[in-house]
């Protein structure tokens, strides 16, 4: 268990475009049989074994560059968005783009998720046009690794577009559960379920290609893609189940108060850029009355922010606006995605605001 463990550790790779990436150990083994795979089957062509374990390690490297371009696609899409990215992770076969929050529109979830797909696609498309070009010159092991990296890349788009979580068609059919009305949690935990049944499924797959059709090569990496799929889904719903069992005391932060007598003005200038957030709660002797939003702020004219009191612009304090700190992070988590402001005062038993939770921003406190 501890070998399996070690295997699960990360090194960072570099950072590209100031973006951390990710890699864990798994791939040195995975790389390995990669290219030796890949050099018994154009050693062939090359009639020595050096040269065709020197084409198949550039050719893995390529693989390799083509998932990083992949994960990097999801990366991009989410910029565009508006999304923070905060890091890549580059697992065997696959990556995670990890972002600071969710998507705020269902659009905006589904241009993330299938930008990855679309750039297999394309650089499918572009190492098909390499094998066709080496087909014309008749050089035959260049033709054979284009057409194996054209066909990887293929493969890499269509088997993320199944809908199991966390793969990129479980994204955008937990987006769309999500929409409907479902948490967010269980959306999750549903996805990551067919996550598990699909990756069970290539395991079975490619035990019947290995063991009844002798196809060791295809059987064996079917096994090894529905082996990785089947532990990222089953991590991902022990991660939510325990999520879920948590309160929001866990994950509270202190608040930043601002006082509703306090002019507009001073505000912008004095507390707004020591605290880039959203929302604020109003309150005073920790006595929760409304939020200030900084979309409110912006609808009203700069010229009267020095005659203007943060009481004339908060949004009046309503049920949905607060929690009680022994209230379930899920349950917080879906009242945050309804109540308009996405974020809740905490409010203990004596009706003192003691905390601040916001949406993307419920990780756990030491």
């Amino acid at each position: 268990m501890r070998y399996l463990d070690f295997f699960k550790r990360q090194l960072i790779l570099m950072h590209f475009s100031g973006i951390p990436v990710r890699m864990d150990y798994r791939w040195f083994p995975v790389f390995a049989l990669m290219s030796l795979v890949t050099a018994i089957s154009i050693d062939s062509f090359v009639d020595d074994s050096l040269v065709s374990l020197s084409f198949s390690l550039v050719t893995t490297f390529v693989f390799c560059v083509s998932i990083f371009l992949h994960e990097y696609a999801h990366a991009a899409a989410a910029r565009r968005a508006g999304i923070h990215v905060l890091e890549i992770i580059l697992h065997p076969f696959g990556g995670l783009t990890r972002l600071k929050r969710e998507p705020d529109t269902l659009r905006a979830e589904f241009q993330i998720a299938i930008a990855g797909p679309l750039a297999s696609f394309l650089i499918a498309a572009f190492f098909a046009f390499l094998t066709t070009t080496a087909n014309y010159f008749e050089l035959g092991i260049l033709r054979n690794l284009a057409f194996m990296l054209a066909l990887l890349n293929f493969l890499l788009g269509i088997f993320n577009l199944f809908p199991g979580y966390p793969l990129d068609g479980g994204k955008i059919l937990r987006s769309h559960l999500w929409r409907r009305g479902n948490d967010i949690n269980k959306a999750t935990i549903l996805t990551a379920r067919f996550g598990q049944v699909i990756g069970a499924a290539l395991v079975v797959f490619g035990v019947f290609n290995t063991l009844l059709r002798s196809d060791f090569v295809n059987g064996f990496w079917t096994i090894i893609v529905g082996w990785f799929l089947f532990d990222a889904a089953k991590v991902i719903v022990k991660e939510i189940t325990d999520m879920e069992s948590l309160s929001v005391e866990k994950f509270m932060i202190m608040p930043i108060i601002i006082d509703p007598a306090e002019k507009v003005q001073y505000f912008v200038d004095n507390i707004l850029p020591l605290h880039r957030q959203s929302v604020f709660p109003v309150a005073e002797n920790f006595e929760l009355y409304g939020m200030l939003m900084l979309e409110d702020l912006k609808k009203i004219s700069q010229e009267i922010w020095n005659t203007t009191k943060v009481r004339d612009i908060m949004r009046p304090v309503k049920p949905d606006y607060f929690v009680e700190p022994e209230t379930l992070l899920s349950d917080a988590k879906q009242l945050m995605r309804v109540n308009g402001i996405g974020a809740l005062g905490v409010i203990d038993d004596r009706g003192k605001l003691v905390g601040f939770v916001r949406r993307g921003r419920t990780k756990k406190r030491s």
